[in-house]
């Protein structure tokens, strides 16, 4: 079975860095963004960059630009601490060796993403 996306879309915003710690190491984890459009409706989606040559190109992407994510449709899922319930969310993974960030210019009007 293959697992692979690729989105065009507008960067909403500018690139964000969360870092954690596992197995006594820590990770840089690239926080995009994107907002797809067809013209009729707008769907937005988080995209998590672990690729480092990805994660330099995505940090150097300016707000509205226009980007095409390929990667690979992830579901995590964790337990709230305080409430115990479980939460959950979709988002693309770009992974070493396995997808990457490209841009496309920037947009010139909102409809152009």
């Amino acid at each position: 079975m293959t697992n692979r996306i690729t989105l065009q879309g507008k960067l909403l915003d500018v690139a964000k860095i969360r870092t954690y710690e596992a197995r006594g190491e820590t990770f840089e984890v690239v926080q995009l963004w994107i907002e797809v459009s067809d013209g009729q409706r707008r769907d937005r989606f988080n995209v998590d960059v672990h690729d480092g040559k990805a994660a330099t190109a995505a940090k150097a992407l300016p707000k509205d630009a226009l980007v095409e994510i390929t990667g690979k449709l992830r579901h995590d899922r964790w337990q709230d601490q305080a409430t115990k319930a479980w939460r959950g969310k979709i988002y693309i993974a770009v992974e070493p060796g396995e997808g990457s960030v490209r841009s496309k210019g920037l947009a010139t009007t909102a409809e152009a993403a």
